[in-house]
């Protein structure tokens, strides 16, 4: 067990305002082969925007269950 990978330990995930949209930046970002993919997720939630929900995948603990 250790920190979980969609929140990064939050408990929280960043939820995008707009799937399509964000989708579509981040796949910008991605393109060049420049950028980690945290930092293409990170620059396209700016952009984008986001709400913090509870994290689905470790139901807000932050603790990787697999």
């Amino acid at each position: 067990m250790g920190t979980c990978f969609w929140c990064e330990g939050t408990g929280k995930f960043k939820k995008p305002r707009d799937e399509e949209k964000y989708s579509e930046i981040f796949d910008r970002y991605d393109a060049p082969g420049t950028l980690s993919m945290g930092e293409c997720r990170k620059r396209a939630l700016e952009e984008v925007g986001y709400d913090l929900v509870k994290c689905k995948h470790c139901n807000g603990t932050g603790i990787q269950k697999d």
